[in-house]
């Protein structure tokens, strides 16, 4: 038996058990905001207090505190329980996932330190109605792409995998975002490339305006993006459309030939330009677009340590040397905490061609959103590995990426993505002055020449 069918072997026994999708196929909408909590999530702490019961979560700002300041960390007193490392990753493997293991023993000098569990996500209330109404409201046509429920989370009681992913997908995160997000794609040793750009993106299913499926328009969200740096790609402008039903559309402006040109490629298992072949479109985000290639299946729920309350990510005095190192990101930033996960397992359907022909899924239960994911090649080795560092954007409130790290085993490097550098830009609270109707191909040559 090979290490990789062993560790495999380890990690499903290691699950609560199936159990759990029986409970969440008996639950119903009165189980919300009592057993469950407003989303879905099991309300009560496991058996030892390890993972304690939620509470309520983060609901507000810091007194004093606006839009552009530094994050505040509500966690700065906790003091860390124990690092897993290549000493004793062993004892522990129960509650890893199979690439967190393979970066502790590849990497000498890896760990992860582990703190306290703070469930810490929130949500609005207006988020929480609409969550409670889609129970009643959600639909999905037979090619998985949702016809109806807006406003909350699709799926609060999911029964398969594909729900919980089209949870993740539809999380909220604000409705209208103003951000500058950096990421570094390491080339090896120190050096990296760092890209920068100004990122505008409209939600419309969360917009207050918003009082049906059919006001979405059939969009799911929209965004562009105009690169800063580096000086080679300035005034270079992507914008994407995503849809409900699937499809997805691309254009971006290249500013050398003053022209708009749409993206055909820019989805599925095809590589991001720019990224050394080390990510696919659907990987960014940790997963996005359309999962018609796949089967999903729902395996059940674990605990796991998984990156999480990222606050020390969010400290506005660090540069991206200070994130980033030569094969893994700086260990003393990343705080681990053990979470209730939901397990889904994604192979790929018969006849179809894939470089990723089965991904595993980490979905923290309290956010619906993917925090870990182990990604397998066409011999069914592991071959990269995916981690979401989540906080709380206490001004919505909703729990968001603090950054997010795209590890390729083979090549031995990795991207670090979604970081908000210095003074930059984020604002969560931008809907008001977001134009959810400017998002059009015609837009991007003027955006890319301001």
């Amino acid at each position: 038996m090979s290490y990789s069918v062993k560790l495999r072997s380890v990690l499903t026994a290691g699950l609560l058990s199936v159990s759990c999708i029986a409970m969440a196929q008996a639950a119903g909408v009165d189980d919300l905001g009592k057993s469950l909590t407003p989303v879905g999530a099991e309300r009560a702490g496991n058996a030892d207090g390890s993972i304690p019961e939620w509470a309520g979560g983060i609901t507000a700002p810091p007194a004093g505190w606006t839009v552009g300041q530094p994050r505040v960390n509500p966690y700065a007193g906790d003091a860390k329980l124990f690092s897993i490392d290549g000493g004793n990753v062993d004892q522990y493997k129960d509650k890893l996932s199979e690439g967190q293991i393979a970066l502790i023993k590849r990497y000498p000098g890896y760990r992860m330190d582990v703190y306290p569990t703070r469930r810490s996500c929130a949500y609005p209330e207006r988020v929480y109605e609409r969550t409670r109404a889609n129970i009643a409201e959600t639909k999905m046509d037979e090619s998985g792409h949702i016809t109806a429920g807006y406003g909350g989370f699709p799926f609060p009681i999911p029964t398969t995998g594909w729900e919980v992913i089209q949870n993740h997908r539809s999380a909220y995160r604000g409705y209208g975002v103003i951000s500058t997000p950096a990421m570094a794609v390491m080339q090896g040793g120190d050096r990296y490339i760092l890209n920068v750009g100004d990122q505008v993106s409209y939600t419309p299913q969360y917009d207050p305006k918003t009082k049906s499926f059919a006001d979405t328009k059939g969009f799911r969200g929209k965004f562009i993006y105009t690169q800063t740096q580096p000086a080679a790609s300035v005034g270079g402008v992507l914008l994407v459309h995503e849809y409900y039903n699937g499809r997805k559309e691309s254009w971006g402006y290249i500013p050398g030939l003053r022209r708009v040109k749409q993206a055909p490629n820019a989805a599925y298992d095809n590589p991001v330009p720019g990224q050394d072949g080390l990510r696919t479109f659907d990987q960014t985000f940790m997963f996005n677009g359309d999962g018609d290639r796949y089967d999903w299946k729902l395996v059940g729920k674990k605990e796991l340590y998984v990156p999480y309350n990222a606050w020390a990510l969010k400290d506005q005095k660090l540069t991206i040397k200070d994130i980033v190192g030569p094969d893994y990101p700086n260990r003393d930033l990343i705080r681990y905490e053990l979470h209730r996960v939901w397990v889904v397992e994604a192979t790929v359907k018969p006849g179809i061609r894939n470089i990723l022909p089965r991904r595993t899924f980490y979905v923290d239960e309290d956010s619906w959103t993917i925090v870990l994911a182990d990604l397998y090649d066409t011999k069914g080795n592991l071959w990269r590995t995916q981690e979401n560092s989540l906080y709380v954007a206490s001004e919505l409130p909703a729990c968001v990426t603090a950054a997010d790290f795209y590890f390729d085993l083979s090549a031995g490097r990795y991207i670090a993505d979604n970081m908000i550098l210095g003074n930059a830009t984020e604002n969560y609270l931008a809907g008001a002055s977001v134009d959810g109707e400017r998002f059009t191909p015609s837009s991007l040559r003027q955006t890319g020449m301001r």
